[in-house]
This record gives C-alpha cells, sequence and structure tokens, in this order.
C-alpha cells in the first residue's frame, strides 16, 4: 500500500492562511476542540492503517474496531461544529481538507502488494462504502469552506491588495470545484449500490445551497448537467435529493462569491 502522509498546509495555502488571519484576528466558528478531535481521530486511523501489512486490507467499516475510528474520522459536526463560517476558519477548514483527501487516497491507492500498483477502478468498488463516506465528509467541509471564502472575499480592499486577496479566493474556488465536480461524477458509477448513491447525493444536496452561492451561473449549470447525467442510473431515493440539487442549482441569484471574477 501506498503510504499516508498527514501533511499539513501547502506552501500557496499556509500564504494565504497567513494572510487570513492577519486580516481577521476576530474569533472562528470552528470550534477549538475540532482540531484536537480530528488530530485523535486521524492517529486512530494511522494505527489501524499500519495493521494493513498483516490483514492485506484497508480499515473497513465492517469492522468493529475499525468503524470506530472511522466514524470519528467522518463526524462533521464534532470537527467543524456548525454555520455560518467565517474567513477566519479559512486556515483550520482548508488543513482539514488536505487531511480528509488523504483518508480517500488511502483507500484509492490502496494495494495489498506494495510492490504493485493500486487498482483504483477496482478499489472504487471495493472500497466505496468508505470512499462514499469520505466523499461525503469531504463536500461538507468543502461547502463550509466555500460560506468562509465568501466572507474573506467580501472584506477585499479596492486596491492592489485586494487583488491578490480575490485571485487567492479563486484559485481556491476552483480547486473546491474540481473536487465537487469529481464528486458529483461518482453518482454516475452504476456500481454504487443504493445506500451509497443516496448519501452521496443527499451530501450534494445539503450542500447545495452554499456550493450554488459561491460558483458563477455557468459552472452551476455544468454542475447541474453532472447530476442530470446520472440520474438514469440512480434509485428512486438518490434520484429525488438529486432532483433536489439539480433545482437549487438553477437558481439565476448571482451575488457574492458567485460574482467574482
Amino acid at each position: 500500500m501506498m503510504p499516508v502522509h498527514f501533511r499539513r498546509f501547502s506552501l500557496p495555502i499556509l500564504a494565504l492562511a497567513i494572510t487570513v488571519i492577519a486580516m481577521h484576528p476576530a474569533t472562528a466558528t470552528v470550534p477549538p476542540g475540532g482540531t484536537e478531535y480530528l488530530n485523535k481521530a486521524l492517529q486512530g486511523f494511522i494505527v489501524r492503517l499500519e495493521k494493513t501489512t498483516e490483514t492485506k486490507l484497508p480499515p473497513r467499516l465492517s469492522n468493529t474496531e475499525d468503524a470506530k475510528v472511522l466514524e470519528a474520522l467522518w463526524n462533521v459536526p464534532a470537527i467543524i461544529g456548525q454555520a455560518p463560517y467565517k474567513a477566519t476558519d479559512l486556515p483550520v477548514l482548508m488543513d482539514i481538507m488536505q487531511q480528509q483527501a488523504q483518508i480517500t487516497t488511502a483507500y484509492t491507492q490502496f494495494s495489498p502488494d506494495p510492490q504493485k500498483q493500486a487498482d483504483t477502478k477496482s478499489n472504487s468498488i471495493a472500497f466505496q462504502d468508505e470512499i462514499i463516506r469520505s466523499t461525503a465528509a469531504m463536500i461538507s467541509f468543502i461547502s463550509a469552506t466555500l460560506e468562509a471564502a465568501g466572507d474573506y472575499a467580501s472584506s477585499a480592499p479596492a486596491d492592489k491588495n485586494g487583488k491578490a486577496q480575490t485571485d487567492a479566493i479563486l484559485k481556491l474556488r476552483l480547486g473546491l470545484q474540481q473536487v465537487i465536480n469529481g464528486s458529483a461524477l461518482m453518482l454516475s458509477n452504476p456500481d454504487l449500490n443504493a445506500h451509497n448513491q443516496e448519501r452521496l447525493a443527499q451530501a450534494l444536496a445539503d450542500n447545495a445551497t452554499i456550493i450554488a452561492a459561491s460558483i458563477s451561473l455557468q459552472d452551476r449549470t455544468m454542475l447541474s448537467n453532472i447530476v442530470k447525467g446520472a440520474k438514469p442510473v440512480l434509485r428512486e431515493t438518490a434520484r429525488q435529493s438529486a432532483d433536489q440539487f439539480i433545482a437549487t442549482m438553477g437558481n439565476k441569484d448571482c451575488s457574492g462569491l458567485c460574482a467574482l471574477h
């Protein structure tokens, strides 16, 4: 199995985080204990992950001991609390997203033989319970980050510093939107079981309002079309959540982060 390194900020993200902290010293919304909670959960995951050399499998929800650790990793309210999210939340939210992305990678890049390349297509089905749970949590983290980014962008001054601030948010938004698009594309996989279809579709629907408010009208249409394309393979409950998401993407209001360009 490929090693999973739980690192913190990349340099561009670190630069943005420092700017946010300097400009917004106010109290953040994400609970102070959220980071500690996540770090503890990550340590538990790493311990379970180290056992893959014996089990030839990554931590599974079907395993009672593994499940305790995994449920903690995806306990979104315990990690980020509740909205609204402010500019001061951006550093910790970006950090949380990086950690969650590496949890997903632990499954997509899993190989029982370290000398052999991972079969990502097979992994996406074999470990779909864990991958979808991780993806659903990521969508919630992204939604919170977009809301915080909108608050940060609203304070941009009309000078060259404001331009740099806006450019940083635009880059962040583009990266987050690519993850959302990829998550939506997962709905088209006919091998997803009904439960995972619904979990993923529901996560998109639950966060659709913030997502729509944060992206351009053109990008809303593109994202809506991705979900529409998945509808033929969706079961009834997942299809209802997909329709809810599509309807929200049809909103033509565009202000705040949506209007940023």
